[in-house]
This record gives structure tokens, C-alpha cells and sequence, in this order.
């Protein structure tokens, strides 16, 4: 038998060639380029040709005037009514407080009144509280549960789709026939195949 000269890739003589004709392209497109700067150079520095008439521009800005001005225009639906505030609340920071609330402050034996009390006022939240964010972290969520309430669902919007797909709807089924446990290993078992 003998043994295959086949080489992978291009040999040594077909590189040289190969590199001889790329050279070759790259002095022809050169000359070319030598030859014909002057007259790029006049192309790419001419003012363009294609202007836009006057009659055309105005007319364009008068359809997206008139546009504007005939869109339909619907009022703004208010999402929650406006609290009312206490003139004397400029002065405090946080809404007045239940008086049933407030009693259990003196309601229980040692501690147990104030414990009862922090209960019940941590059950709010705090834009029921407070009538202005206290800190930034509040911001994030003041008033959401007014504007919940009138929220519309869209048909194109997001779906439950981690409850649809990864939830079973059928609750827990028994393992597929092709899964096995796998095999132990111990003494007493041999896992071995001949």
C-alpha cells in the first residue's frame, strides 16, 4: 500500500500564486485610484442635486398641522380622587391617627399596650400614614392601590406565562417509564454486565 501525499489545505506553490494574484489586484486597484482621484474628489465635494421643493415642504407641515390640530381628543380619566388635607397637616408630617388605634397605647400591663399599638399602625401602609414620602424607597409604590383598582387588562398584554408552562395543571404525576433510579453502589448490588 502507499501511503496518501494528499496535503490538507493549499500547498507552498499554490500560496505563492495565491499571493501573487491578491499583490496584483491590490497595485491595479491602486493605479486606478491614482488615476481617477481628481475626478472623485469633484464628485464627492459637489452640493447635492436633489432638493426638496418649497411647495412640497410647506404642503407636508400643513397635513402634519392640521393633523394635530383634528386628533381626537378624549379627557384624561382621573385614576383616584384627591385626598383632602388637613390645613394644619403642613405642619406634620404623618395623618392624624385612629382614636380606637391610638387607645390601645394605654390599653395591656407593662410593654404590651405600645406592642399592640405598633401592630396595628404597621398594618397600613405607608401612604395611608404619611401624607408625603418620607424617603426615597417610599416612592416606589405611593398611592399604587388607587391606581390598581381602574388598571384595564389588554388582550395583547403579558401573560401568566411561568404559571401556565411551568405549574401542572393536573397536580404531581408518577415518573415517566424510561426514568430509572440510579444505580447504587454497594457491595451487595453488582452493576456490572458481561
Amino acid at each position: 500500500m502507499s501511503k496518501s501525499t494528499a496535503q490538507r489545505g493549499i500547498g507552498p506553490r499554490l500560496q505563492k500564486s495565491w499571493s501573487h494574484a491578491i499583490e496584483k489586484e491590490d497595485t491595479l486597484r491602486l493605479n486606478w485610484f491614482r488615476k481617477n482621484e481628481v475626478r472623485l474628489n469633484e464628485i464627492a465635494n459637489q452640493p447635492p442635486t436633489r432638493s426638496v421643493p418649497e411647495e412640497v415642504k410647506n404642503e407636508v407641515e400643513q397635513i402634519i398641522v392640521d393633523n394635530f390640530r383634528n386628533a381626537d381628543r378624549k379627557p384624561r380619566i382621573k385614576a383616584y380622587d384627591d385626598e383632602l388635607i388637613d390645613p394644619g397637616a403642613l405642619q406634620s408630617i404623618m395623618k392624624p391617627v385612629d382614636p380606637a388605634v391610638t387607645k390601645l397605647i394605654y390599653t395591656g400591663a407593662n410593654q404590651e399596650g405600645r406592642i399592640n399599638y405598633l401592630h396595628e399602625r404597621v398594618k397600613l401602609t405607608p401612604d395611608q400614614r404619611f401624607y408625603f414620602p418620607e424617603c426615597s424607597s417610599w416612592v416606589y409604590g405611593w398611592n399604587m392601590w388607587n391606581t390598581v383598582k381602574t388598571i384595564k387588562k389588554y388582550g395583547f398584554g403579558r401573560q401568566q406565562v411561568i404559571k401556565e408552562s411551568f405549574y401542572r395543571r393536573r397536580g404531581v404525576e408518577r415518573d415517566p417509564d424510561w426514568y430509572t433510579e440510579p444505580a447504587v453502589f454497594s457491595p451487595t448490588v453488582c452493576t456490572c454486565s458481561f
